[in-house]
């Protein structure tokens, strides 16, 4: 079951752009990138969903997304119970650049599933790429509301308040939570985390003169 919920981590890294990106885009497509692990199905597979599902990963791992892209919207028509392959199709569809056609997916992928904090927090990645960063935050929030520990969702809220919404207070709060949670311990968010502290104290002295 656990392949039905696929891992796309660096097969979906974007594309160089012939620089090297600033530090807010290195921390925005570092947590993008962390975001794509999704959880558990929520419910039994058949295993002729597995084996589309497999042919389906298989073709993106060859790089031959467009592929991938027909076998998860082909096991969304057979299997509709299952809001995974639409929220995977979404993944794709923003890493190349459709943002709009991925919202409308992962809201599909929502309507099928109300109760994912995947979805929420894929849907809340599509509305920071597309500037919409209220809504945003509400989508982030909503995932946490579903799953309070679930780190990476914690990670995005952190990026979204530190570069977009500047509120460096919640943006640490939200950085603190998420490495509470990290598996592993993560060098780049403790020192973004140390940065806002300096930040912050700086911002209380300068108050207070």
């Amino acid at each position: 079951m656990a392949r039905f919920c696929l891992v796309l981590g660096s097969i979906m890294i974007l594309a160089a752009c012939g620089s090297a990106p600033s530090k807010p885009e290195q921390e925005s497509q570092a947590a993008d990138v962390a975001a794509t692990q999704l959880p558990p199905a929520e419910a039994p597979i058949p295993p002729e969903a597995l084996q589309q599902f497999d042919s389906a990963v298989a073709s993106m791992s060859a790089g031959d997304l467009a592929a991938a892209e027909r076998g998860f919207r082909a096991l969304s028509d057979t299997y509709p119970q299952y809001s995974g392959a639409l929220l995977n199709l979404g993944i794709l569809q923003a890493r190349a650049g459709r943002l709009e056609d991925a919202e409308q997916t992962i809201r599909a992928a929502i309507d099928r599933n109300a109760n994912s904090a995947a979805a929420f927090n894929q849907l809340g990645i599509v509305y920071r790429r597309l500037g919409r960063f209220e809504q945003a935050d509400e989508a982030y929030q909503r995932a946490l509301q579903i799953d309070p520990n679930y780190a990476l969702a914690h990670l995005n809220l952190g990026v979204l308040c530190d570069l977009y919404l500047q509120q460096p207070q919640r943006a640490l709060e939200s950085y603190e939570r998420y490495l509470s949670l990290a598996a592993t311990p993560d060098a780049k968010v403790a020192g973004w985390v140390t940065e806002l502290k300096t930040r912050l104290s700086n911002q209380r002295s300068a108050r207070t003169q």
